[in-house]
Order: structure tokens, then C-alpha cells, then sequence
């Protein structure tokens, strides 16, 4: 029997309970659709949410496109839908729901296997509890059981518990087997008499808790989770532009000599050590941030790494011929960089590897075209199983960009950034790390949680 890990609200908690679960009970993840700036290359080439894949490979699977079949992207002219790995365009929410959603569900219903622990999307809303294909409809028609996650840090959660459980259809409340309170902070008995009430309300078990920790119990996983990383005396910042994509790569600086921020103003890098333009979804509206804001000239006189769209950002032009990224056409990039990007309509998504050894994943349309006294900083010489000879990455007097996401938990990722701007990464493998995490998380959750009804809800006792 297969276990739905819910929800009344985001960021409550569900990614990390589904990744501990997941774990001990050698299960599957699984989320039908995820809406994500954040995602991650399969072997195959396939697209799926970054944290489906984590969750995988925390528990030492090999992420598989149909953990994720459906993966939605907002980029500011609609929705990217992202169906079994591949992605087919970007459409409106309208669309979404009205056209391809009903085809689609019935070929996702299709993936759902016993051995899996699923991750429901959001929170249950009355609005869209008959389109919910995350919780209600896979509860409904495969009578899988659900057990909610309660976010009692933000308030509501007892009374928004009932909410969401008389919000359910009749017939998926029965299938509402307990509850869990995540970050919690006091002493559990005073949770008492709002347990009891709960449970006398819907029937509904008592879990257990987790605690409030002062740092997550795993890596980030939307915007939602952005926090400052790091004591070292390096102060390196991250600019939040919008459609910021991937960042959770940077949490490989969470162990080095440095203090990362993210942050949303000039004024805030006037110190720093190392300004980052990171991944984008949207790489205009996040180069028009940096123009209008007033980036253009601070970044001028500072040490900038761009990763992907920030490294095409940086560039002197950006071109799209096919108009996949690009209304305009062609606009002037920052000019740190000696190259210029031209999109193009395949979009490339690939573990990648590299002759300096800076290893991680691509996920782009932008092709990079070296200009005058541009080179190469190294080649691409593997896409998941394949041999190829692509070169990438630029550097220029303060200014380094590449196209490698994750490549801070690489060895040559490592080096690169020692050398260039001194910041020293003592992290693990990406892999590693992310096994390390999530073990660290099951303890945790045996601790608190009442583990073994937890399991005999998956098995269908």
C-alpha cells in the first residue's frame, strides 16, 4: 500500500517527511505534479523537480522521470509544462486545467505503485480539491490513505486541519488517517487538549511532532526556503532576481570559509566578496531587474560568478531567433563576458561532466557563441551516456560564468572557485551529501514520530 503525505498550506514540512519516509520504508517518491523553478536531469534526459529527485537519491535510487510526470515552470509569459521528463511548451493556466490535465491524469494514475511515499502538492483548497491529482483524486479513485502535515509555527494549524478535512469529499475523509505536527517548539503536553479536539473532530491520529530546528533538515527546495547559508568570513551574495532557478546548488557554501546572502538590492553587495548571478527561468526579466535596480555599474566593480542564465546574463548578447525565451528578439546583455548567447528550441537537460572536472547538470536553451579574444574555460565531454565535445564557460579579468549547475559539489568545482575567488568548499559529493542529510533525518524522525503507526498506515494495517 502506498502513503500521501499532505498538507494544509506550502512549505509545511511534506518534502521532508515524504524524504525520511521514503527512506525507511525503502519506498519511491512520488509527486504528480509539482510547480518548481528548481529541477534536475535524469539519466535519460529527462526533467523532473529538484526535490523529487533529491528525495530519490537520498535513499540511493537513481531519479526517474515518472516520479515527477508533471512539472510546471512558471517564466512569465505562461506556464512551461514539463509531461514525463520531456518539456512541451509554455501554455495558460486555463489551458492547464481545461485541456491537458484530463488526458494527462490518466496516464499519471497509471505510474502509481504500492511501494510509494507520495507527496501531495500545496495545500487542500476548495477551489481546486476536484482538479487536485496529488491528494484527492489518487486518495479517491486508488484509495490510497493520506496523513497530514501541520506547519504550527505559522498559527492555525488545528483549526486549518479541520478546514482542509471538511473540505475533502466525503468519501476521501475516511482515507485521512492521522496528522503530524511539524515545528513544534514547547513542551508536547500542552498540545493536549488541541490533539484531542482534532481527533474527536475527524477522527484523525495523532503522529507525533517535529521540533523547530534552526537550520532545515534538508536541502531547499522553492523560493519559499531561501535562507542565508554559512559563518565563514567570506561574504559572498546571491542576487534573488526574478525566476531564480536551481538555487539550491549553493548549498554546498553552507560548509566554507564563507557567509552567503541572498539578496535584492546594490546597496546589499557594497562589502561583499563575490557577487553570484544564478540560474533563471526567465533570464530577460532577471537581466531587466539588474538594469532597472541599478546593478549594472556595482557589479562592474566586483568579483561576479554567473551559473547559467546569470553567466548568459552576463555575456554581451542574448538572441532568440525562435522566440522561445526572448519577445525582443536580441537585447544587450551585461558585457562582463566576451560571448553572446542564441537560444535555441531544443532545450538541453543533462548530468553533465567536464575536462576540469566540473561536473553537475545542464538544464538550457541558450547556446554559447565565444566572441573576439573569447575562450573556452573547459569542455563538456559527457551528457549523461554520452561522449561530446561542447565547450563552455567564459573568464574575463574579475568575471567567471559557466553553464554546469551543482558543479560546488564537484571537485573541479571546488578548485575553480578556491582559485578564483578563494572561497573553500569542504562539502561532500552532491550524492553524498544528500544521503548524509536524509539519514541524518530519519533519526530524527524516529525520535519524534509515532513510527510504527506511521508504517502500518503505509502497509494497509
Amino acid at each position: 500500500m502506498a502513503i500521501i503525505i499532505a498538507s494544509t498550506m506550502s512549505d509545511s514540512g511534506k518534502s521532508t517527511i515524504t524524504a525520511g519516509l521514503v527512506r525507511l520504508f525503502s519506498a519511491i517518491p512520488f509527486k504528480a505534479q509539482n510547480m518548481s523553478l528548481n529541477s534536475y536531469p535524469t539519466l535519460d534526459y529527462g526533467e523532473i523537480a529538484f526535490i523529487q529527485a533529491y528525495q530519490a537519491i537520498g535513499s540511493g535510487l537513481s531519479p526517474k522521470r515518472y516520479m515527477n510526470p508533471i512539472l510546471l515552470k512558471p517564466d512569465g509569459r505562461g506556464i512551461e509544462i514539463v509531461f514525463m521528463g520531456q518539456p512541451l511548451g509554455s501554455f495558460s493556466a486555463s489551458y492547464y486545467y481545461e485541456h491537458f490535465l484530463p488526458k494527462a491524469w490518466i496516464q499519471v494514475k497509471e505510474l502509481v505503485r504500492d511501494e510509494m511515499v507520495i507527496e501531495s502538492a500545496g495545500g487542500i483548497e476548495p477551489n481546486f480539491v476536484e482538479k487536485d491529482i496529488t491528494a484527492v483524486k489518487l486518495s479517491k479513485e486508488l484509495q490510497i490513505p493520506i496523513i497530514l502535515t501541520l506547519d504550527i509555527d505559522r498559527g492555525g494549524a488545528f483549526t486549518s486541519a479541520l478546514g482542509a478535512y471538511l473540505t475533502l469529499p466525503q468519501e476521501v475523509r475516511k482515507k485521512v488517517k492521522g496528522f503530524i505536527i511539524n515545528k513544534f517548539r514547547g513542551e508536547e503536553k500542552y498540545l493536549e487538549p488541541a490533539i484531542k479536539w482534532l481527533e474527536e473532530k475527524t477522527g484523525m491520529r495523532y503522529l507525533g511532532y517535529l521540533p523547530l530546528f534552526d537550520e532545515p533538515l534538508i536541502m531547499p527546495e522553492d523560493s519559499m526556503n531561501v535562507r542565508n547559508l554559512g559563518e565563514g568570513e567570506l561574504d559572498v551574495v546571491i542576487v534573488s532576481y526574478p525566476y531564480m532557478s536551481n538555487f539550491n546548488e549553493f548549498y554546498a557554501l553552507k560548509d566554507s570559509n564563507a557567509t552567503v546572502r541572498f539578496i535584492k538590492r546594490p546597496s546589499e553587495i557594497a562589502k561583499s566578496d563575490l557577487v553570484i548571478l544564478p540560474g533563471s527561468k526567465n533570464t530577460l526579466e532577471s537581466l531587466k531587474y539588474l538594469v532597472d535596480k541599478g546593478f549594472v555599474e556595482v557589479l562592474k566593480k566586483k568579483q561576479v560568478l554567473g551559473i547559467c542564465g546569470g553567466f548568459q546574463i552576463m555575456g554581451r548578447k542574448l538572441k532568440d531567433p525562435y522566440n522561445v525565451e526572448i519577445s525582443e528578439g536580441e537585447v544587450n546583455g551585461l558585457g562582463l563576458l566576451d560571448v553572446e548567447t542564441i537560444y535555441e528550441r531544443d532545450k538541453i537537460v543533462s548530468l553533465s561532466e567536464t575536462d576540469l572536472s566540473v561536473n553537475g547538470y545542464e538544464i538550457r536553451r541558450g547556446r554559447i557563441k565565444y566572441l573576439d579574444y573569447g575562450k573556452p574555460l573547459f569542455i563538456i565531454t559527457k551528457r549523461g551516456l554520452k561522449e561530446v565535445n561542447i565547450p563552455d564557460g567564459a573568464e574575463k579579468d574579475n568575471y567567471l560564468g559557466y553553464s554546469i549547475h551543482g558543479s560546488m559539489f564537484s571537485e573541479g568545482g571546488k578548485k575553480l572557485l578556491r582559485e578564483k575567488f578563494g572561497v573553500k568548499i569542504n562539502t561532500k559529493s552532491f550524492e553524498d551529501a544528500v544521503k548524509d542529510e536524509v539519514e541524518k533525518l530519519t533519526i530524527v524522525m524516529k525520535k519524534y514520530l509515532h513510527f510504527d503507526e506511521i508504517r502500518d498506515i503505509y502497509l494497509g494495517k
